[in-house]
């Protein structure tokens, strides 16, 4: 069985982190990956960046299931953006998505998760 790992890029923004994965979310890479969303996510909400991953399994569908959790429970939560099509019709057939947005892009994901303030509804009527 060939070795398989994520990498993984941490970005502080000011209200939420950003995660970006490149590799495959499987059996393999989960305890590491699982391990450190957790520990983001329960400081900050997410906007995780899966444009490079290119295979989830069940483990990666469960990796994120898990993150979802621990942000609900943090008051956090966590946000896609990147989704590949096989990927993104696996989330939506198990519903997934009713509890992870799946974003077109990163500020879409801000949406989702952060509730504006009021200098950013200002900046957003003004365009």
């Amino acid at each position: 069985m060939k070795d398989t790992a994520v990498d993984m890029v941490v970005v502080e923004g000011e209200r939420h982190t950003a995660v970006l994965l490149s590799g495959e979310m499987d059996l393999l890479s989960a305890p590491s990956v699982r391990d450190r969303l957790r520990d983001l996510v329960s400081v900050r909400p997410l906007v995780i960046d899966v444009s490079g991953v290119s295979f989830f399994d069940a483990e990666g569908l469960r990796i994120v299931a898990a993150t979802a959790r621990r942000g609900l429970e943090c008051g956090t939560g966590i946000a896609l953006v990147g989704m590949r099509p096989f990927a993104e019709k696996m989330f939506r057939i198990l519903r997934m998505d009713e509890e992870v947005p799946l974003c077109a892009s990163a500020q879409e994901a801000l949406w989702c998760l952060l509730p504006p303030t009021d200098e950013e509804i200002s900046d957003w009527l003004r365009r």
